[in-house]
């Protein structure tokens, strides 16, 4: 799980804040989604759905030409590296201006 900190508070957690306001929205978008007509709701959700739909489908489509990540292998194994198929991990460069 992933905490967001905000610093102005001496690094305490916002995550509460972020609940609270998720809900605030979700509460809003309802009292909105209630107060329309009831043929304006069926059109809003049949276009969510369809809206849905189309982003699973393009999701779908894009992951045609999916090419799995090699193999890497743990530091344990990469004195057998060939006989396992997996690659040794290679170290990555610093970049100009980081230290390690």
């Amino acid at each position: 799980m992933v905490v967001a900190v905000d610093a102005s508070v001496g690094g305490a957690a916002m995550i509460g804040r972020v609940v609270k306001t998720d809900a605030a929205v979700g509460r809003g978008l309802g009292i909105v989604f209630g107060a329309l007509p009831p043929m304006v709701r069926v059109a809003v959700l049949v276009l969510a759905v369809l809206a849905a739909m189309v982003g699973c489908s393009v999701a779908w489509i894009d992951q045609q030409s999916y090419t799995p990540s090699p193999s890497v292998c743990r530091r344990d194994q990469v004195a057998q590296a060939v006989r396992l198929g997996c690659v040794p991990p290679q170290p990555l460069p610093t970049p100009a201006g980081w230290q390690r």
